[in-house]
C-alpha cells in the first residue's frame, strides 16, 4: 500500500484547502487564530483525518485516531487490532524561516537563499526500546511508519480575538499561508541528530528543499529501516555519554560492539 500516493491523490480528489479561516462556532460566527505553532498543528491534524478516512474506507481498514497527544502515532489504519501490518501516521509542522540576508555562516548559503528548515519526529527514548511504551499497539505490531509534514509561511497579520459573520470568513487575516506538504516514511526523512538539544527527540535532517523530503533524502533512506531503529533505539539521553552523534560514528560503534 502506497499510502503517499493514495494520500496525494485522495487530497486532490476531495479538494483539500490546507488554510484555514478560523473556527466556525455553533451562532455561524468565526473566530480568528493567531500563528501559535501548538494551535496550527491541531488545525492540520483535523485536516488530515477525513482524508486518511477516506483512505481506510476505500480499503477496507480500520481507522484509529491517537487516544492521547502523548501517545504515539497520531493516526494508525489496521485490517484489525490484532493485525501486524499496522500504518502509523504522524502529523508534523513547521514554518519557512525566511531567506538569509547575507549568506549562511557556514558558507552554505547565499544571500537571499531560503533558510533550511527540518521537522521533530518523535521520542527515541519511549516504544523504540520499550515495544509499549506511549504508543497506541505495540511497535512491533507496525509495518510501516509515516510522516505527513507541512511546511507553511506564518502570517504575522494575524490577529486572535477577531469575530466575523460567516459571509465574512475571507475578510479574517489567515494564521498561516503558502502550504506545502508531504508524505514519506520516517526513517527516510531522519536525521542523525535529536529534533532539540535538551530532550529525546529523533531531529528530520535539514535542507531548504520541500522536495528532499518529498523524495524521502535523508541519511537513512539508502539503508535498512532497521538500521535506523537502531541507531536510534541506543542513541544516549541528553543528560548521559553518548557513544555516537552521527551515522559515521554510529557504523564505528556498531563494529566495535559486535552490534
Amino acid at each position: 500500500m502506497d499510502l503517499a500516493k493514495l494520500f496525494y491523490a485522495k487530497a486532490k480528489e476531495l479538494e483539500v484547502n490546507w488554510e484555514v479561516c478560523g473556527l466556525l462556532g455553533a451562532n455561524d460566527k468565526v473566530y480568528s487564530l493567531t500563528d501559535d505553532t501548538k494551535v496550527l498543528s491541531t488545525v492540520f491534524e483535523l485536516l488530515v483525518a477525513p482524508v486518511l478516512k477516506s483512505i481506510a474506507d476505500d480499503h477496507g481498514l480500520i481507522f484509529k485516531t491517537s487516544e492521547s497527544q502523548t501517545v504515539y502515532p497520531d493516526f494508525t489504519l489496521m485490517r484489525s487490532e490484532e493485525d501486524r501490518e499496522k500504518i502509523a501516521i504522524d502529523v508534523k509542522t513547521t514554518y519557512r524561516r525566511g531567506a538569509y540576508i547575507n549568506g549562511s555562516r557556514s558558507g552554505r548559503g547565499n544571500a537571499g537563499d531560503p533558510r533550511p528548515f527540518s521537522f521533530t519526529l518523535g521520542s527515541y527514548a519511549s516504544y523504540l526500546r520499550n515495544n509499549t511504551k506511549n504508543i497506541q499497539y505495540p511497535y512491533d505490531t507496525y509495518a510501516k511508519d509515516y510522516i505527513i509534514g507541512f511546511l507553511y509561511s506564518r502570517n504575522r497579520g494575524a490577529e486572535e480575538g477577531q469575530i466575523k459573520d460567516f459571509e465574512e470568513r475571507n475578510t479574517i487575516n489567515k494564521p498561516f499561508i503558502d502550504v506545502d506538504y508531504f508524505v514519506q516514511e520516517k526513517y527516510k526523512i531522519s536525521g542523525d541528530k535529536p529534533g532539540s538539544g535538551n530532550t529525546e527527540n529523533i531531529g528530520s535532517f535539514s535542507t531548504n528543499k520541500m522536495e528532499d523530503f518529498k523524495e524521502g533524502r535523508g541519511p537513512f533512506s539508502k539503508l535498512e529501516k532497521e538500521v535506523f531503529e537502531n541507531y536510534w533505539k541506543n542513541y544516549g539521553g541528553y543528560r548521559n555519554a553518548r557513544a555516537y552523534t552521527s551515522l559515521e560514528e554510529y557504523q564505528k560503534w556498531k563494529i566495535n560492539n559486535g552490534n
